[in-house]
């Protein structure tokens, strides 16, 4: 056997209901598996390996491990209906615009109220809350009782929490004193609210549980708002606080996502000899899990996770700008708070988007890395000296070609996992950090010692 043999990597091919296993050079690629093997590339058919992501055609074998499976699927032939279902009737197309409108309606009557109270008129402002708090809470019934299987849920659900949210912030008159916080207090309550009368009246599983986990995210934030208004913080404090949750928040809500009984992964009766309480009983043992019972978990579990991410950085984003106003303090612990609550959140939402299953979810998260980046610039700006920005702008151009540059390797298949594990330390240490680091950015030590003095 030639040494170039030896050295190759065991690759199975599946095609349909064939399957062919090779032995192919190092330096070929998946191409060259494809043309050694006789399937030719045809129009729309992909590579998958076994995790269920696409591997590109020009991947050497350098990148796969010895005994990879390469999986060709044909979108057209392997899923007809949903291919069918993929041009949306003018009814859908008209439900759609319509959750969009909602959406629009909640965003633009909360921006008006928080950006200046003064914009809309109170007696102008007042009905048109009420107006949208009613039309979020028959919205949100509509929809839980006409849902079904298989139908869009995440714009509906997205639509009446904005929607209640921007009620809830307008409805609040000015206010001599914390008026930002019980707005903001007032619109993340309802919003938790509304979702939970969608998670009572759903009609189909998967919509009770996405609505479920955003009552519980809105409640979240409700919680931390609500508790600045009784220290009497400034804004800045629960906006740190918010930016600061956001890694935390999607790492506990990826690790409660699957939701099954007990006996499911482990075998009680037989490799629990003894029991943690006396009054503890056994679960029944899971013998038979069937396809559809399977397809309902990932479908609700993938439901949770968009829902979730989408309000998490959504939130974070908004609060971005409030958290980080300005870098110009004398208070060194507040101002290293600010710095190392940018930093966290930008590392730990870039490094995130790389695992997640959902190609939707990746663009959400480095969006709401990119607006982080933007109310760090918009803050420090301001504070370099004239004679600097040149420097300054400088710096940031060379660090934009050079991410320019990075692209092409990494859209071309390059995959390194000494980096790919640096990235994981990293990401690790920034969620860990961005709490304490929004804590601090929040002036939680003055706020203790205050406590402390009286």
């Amino acid at each position: 056997m030639s040494a170039e043999v030896m050295q190759g990597r065991r690759v199975a091919l599946i095609d349909g209901a064939s399957r062919v296993d090779l032995v192919v050079p190092l330096r070929a690629t998946v191409a060259d598996v494809l043309r050694a093997a006789g399937a030719e590339p045809r129009h729309g058919v992909r590579v998958v390996g076994v995790s269920g992501r696409e591997i590109p055609r020009g991947t050497a074998m350098t990148a796969l491990d010895d005994g990879a499976v390469l999986v060709l699927v044909d979108p057209a032939v392997a899923a007809p209906s949903s291919t069918r279902r993929s041009a949306p009737t003018p009814a859908a197309s008209r439900v759609t615009a319509a959750w969009a409108v909602l959406t629009a309606a909640g965003g633009i009557l909360a921006l008006l109220r928080l950006l200046g109270a003064d914009a809309l008129p109170a007696p102008v402002r007042t009905p048109m809350a009420a107006a949208a708090l009613v039309a979020a809470l028959a919205a949100a019934a509509v929809f839980a009782l006409r849902a079904r299987p298989g139908s869009p849920t995440l714009a509906p659900v997205l639509a009446v929490v904005v929607l209640a949210f921007g009620g809830g912030v307008a409805i609040v008159p000015e206010l001599p004193a914390a008026s930002t916080q019980v707005a903001v207090f007032t619109g993340l309550l309802a919003a938790s609210v509304v979702s939970g009368v969608i998670g009572i009246l759903g009609a189909t599983q998967t919509v009770r549980a996405q609505s479920r986990t955003a009552a519980i995210v809105t409640a979240v934030l409700a919680a931390v708002w609500g508790l600045s208004l009784l220290l009497h913080l400034d804004p800045s404090a629960p906006a740190a606080v918010t930016l600061g949750l956001v890694p935390v928040a999607q790492r506990v809500l990826q690790s409660s996502l699957v939701d099954v009984a007990p006996g499911t992964f482990i075998d009680y009766a037989r490799f629990q000899s003894t029991r943690w309480t006396v009054r503890q009983s056994l679960p029944d043992e899971v013998r038979t899990i069937e396809a559809d019972d399977a397809d309902a978990l990932v479908e609700r579990s993938t439901a949770r996770l968009v829902v979730g991410v989408v309000l998490l950085v959504a939130a974070g984003a908004a609060s971005a700008f409030t958290a980080l106003p300005t870098f110009a303090v004398a208070d060194p612990v507040l101002l290293g708070g600010r710095i190392a609550l940018a930093a966290t959140v930008v590392l730990a939402l870039l490094l995130g988007s790389r695992k997640s299953t959902v190609p939707f979810l990746r663009w959400v998260a480095r969006g709401g890395a990119i607006v982080v980046v933007a109310a760090v610039l918009v803050a420090l700006v301001p504070t370099i000296p004239r004679e600097m920005l040149v420097l300054v702008a400088g710096l940031v151009l060379v660090v934009g070609l050079a991410a320019a540059l990075l692209v092409v390797p990494v859209g071309r298949g390059l995959r390194s996992l000494g980096w790919s594990r640096t990235g994981d330390v990293f990401e690790a240490l920034a969620t860990a950090l961005s709490l304490p680091a929004g804590m601090l950015a929040a002036g939680a030590i003055e706020i203790a010692r205050a406590m402390m003095a009286t």
